[in-house]
């Protein structure tokens, strides 16, 4: 039939649903009456719940529809679960009603019935009507993923099957079997209470928060296939109402920034959203410690002391008799004494020490961190013969390609020189930041009246 848009169509249905199980509470009732059938009765009093059940349902669909708010931040869907629940305990009560009066009347002798020709055609009107309504209810609650339709469409088709039972049961007065009818009233009994108990337990597994076949695995599944989640922890998923609620712990590398928390947030929630559309998912990111990643743990530690702005340079030693030597450098607030700059130290030095248990020494070499802005001019177009200096310097290296750039700045009369040499693509990462020192080191000499050099190696572009 195509996929029902979750708008006020479920609502229409609902309220359609309920005019129709208000006209045939009226026939049966009057009809029951009329010919003296306790089993039409018994239908038309199936019939009356059927109008408190679709009630339930317009109601449950209605408010299940609400945006959350502050007293409902998980929105109003367990709404349509208690609905659903309610409706399963009032058929259950009725349906032991109706089979302990048939019993009654089995045991007593069969009351007089007429079997009239419009109880018959009421019943198979009825029965074309419930079948009509079960499967315009199915349809809807299925594409609106609504339990309370499900639920009322549900009763739909035990309303056919118990018209049915008693349809046999006015056929067999007819032919002179007098307790036909009793019968049939105990079959739809039966039926009442076999659907009864269907809603219940469903209802009933949704409300004591059961997770869906299948929604935890599917749900890690998602998660885990995100490049950064390096393992999915606690994952806890439940229903409420058309929407399924999933929160999860994930663990990723423990120096991940805010900025690539929240990036590999929003990643691991489009996946979920493209996977399990349905699910609203709370997602908690936490660090992965790896007992051999030595260097990182060192500056997950130093992530911990506040004033410690960058941490690089950073060596883990191991001695002879198997305790850890580290050494870095530190950077630190300009502004910071010497003392202040010296307890930030020892500070660092207890995160280390609680991290590695191990630790004999450590060195921290101390430097300030450079200001915010820097004001510049570029000179080079005027200091050519120097950056043409600078240049040949950079070519005669063996292992440099080509010299792509060579850039001079002017930083308060001191001049910083900044190089790009191409060189092989398949050099080792150790051995390229080698030559960068070298070339470093090479213009250093050849120009003196260059401060500082900042020298960068780069593959030959991709065609």
């Amino acid at each position: 039939m195509g996929e029902l848009r979750v708008d006020g169509r479920p609502q229409a249905i609902a309220l359609g649903s309920l005019v129709l199980g208000a006209l045939l509470l009226i026939a049966k009732l009057v009809v029951g009456i009329l010919t003296g059938s306790l089993g039409i009765l018994s239908e038309a009093a199936h019939s009356a719940l059927d109008v408190a059940a679709s009630a339930f349902a317009l109601v449950a669909v209605r408010t299940s529809r609400r945006p959350a708010d502050q007293e409902h931040p998980y929105g109003h869907g367990r709404v349509e679960n208690l609905a659903a629940y309610t409706e399963g305990l009032v058929l259950l009560v009725t349906a032991l009603g109706l089979m302990y009066e048939a019993g009654r009347r089995l045991l007593a002798g069969a009351a007089q019935v007429d079997a009239a020709s419009y109880a018959f055609i009421l019943l198979i009107i009825a029965m074309a009507v419930e079948a009509g309504r079960g499967m315009v209810l199915r349809w809807a609650g299925r594409a609106a993923a609504s339990q309370a339709l499900t639920a009322d469409a549900g009763n739909r088709w035990a309303d056919v099957a118990s018209a049915l039972a008693v349809l046999a049961g006015l056929a067999g007065v007819r032919l002179g079997i007098p307790w036909a009818d009793a019968v049939a009233a105990l079959a739809v009994g039966a039926f009442i209470a076999f659907a009864a108990i269907r809603i219940l337990l469903q209802a009933g597994d949704e409300l004591m928060d059961r997770a869906p076949v299948g929604a935890e695995a599917d749900l890690r599944r998602a998660i885990g296939a995100v490049p950064g989640v390096e393992e999915v922890r606690a994952v806890r998923v439940r229903r409420s109402g058309p929407r399924l609620l999933g929160d999860a712990h994930i663990a990723t590398r423990r120096m991940l920034s805010v900025e690539g928390a929240q990036s590999l947030s929003e990643e691991v929630q489009g996946k979920v959203a493209e996977a399990l559309p349905e699910v609203d998912l709370v997602l908690v990111v936490e660090g992965q410690q790896h007992a051999e990643n030595l260097v990182e743990r060192v500056h997950a530690a130093a992530a911990r002391v506040g004033q410690v702005r960058d941490l690089h340079n950073v060596t883990v030693e191991e001695e002879q008799d198997g305790t850890l030597h580290l050494t870095m450098h530190a950077k630190l607030p300009g502004g910071l004494t010497l003392e202040e700059a010296e307890r930030t130290t020892g500070d660092l030095e207890s995160a280390l020490r609680e991290e590695f248990p191990e630790v004999s020494r450590v060195d921290v070499h101390l430097e300030p961190l450079e200001p915010e802005l820097v004001r510049g001019q570029d000179v080079t177009r005027s200091r050519r013969e120097v950056a043409d200096r600078i240049r040949g310097v950079v070519e005669a290296h063996p292992d440099v390609v080509a010299c792509r750039d060579v850039e001079l700045s002017s930083r308060d009369g001191q001049i910083t020189a900044h190089v790009v040499a191409e060189i092989a693509g398949d050099i080792p990462l150790e051995r390229a930041h080698d030559i960068e020192s070298e070339l470093e080191q090479r213009i250093q000499r050849a120009a003196p009246e260059v401060h500082e050099v900042v020298a960068r190696v780069t593959a030959p572009s991709t065609p």
